[in-house]
């Protein structure tokens, strides 16, 4: 059985993968967005369209209080009597 450290470490590394994994998901959504507007557009597709683009559908990066959060959430499971 692994120690009370280990175990919120290995919470914390589950929320940071969790998170890590919805992040590429959402990326290679706004990626796949991007090329069919490219496809869609019978225009050049400048730098200036394709940057209006990234940012409307980029994901923005988790932070390590989300992290941190979810960690939480994911601990309190582990913690509760019931």
């Amino acid at each position: 059985m692994s120690n009370p450290y280990q175990l919120r470490f290995d919470v914390l590394a589950m929320a940071k993968e969790m998170a890590d994994r919805a992040y590429d998901t959402q990326l290679d959504l706004a990626f796949q967005t991007l090329d069919m507007y490219k496809k869609s557009t019978n225009e050049m597709f400048n730098s200036e369209e394709a940057q209006k683009v990234m940012e409307q559908y980029v994901p923005k990066m988790y932070t390590p209080e989300e992290v941190k959060a979810q960690a939480e959430r994911l601990y309190e499971f582990v913690t509760k009597k019931d």
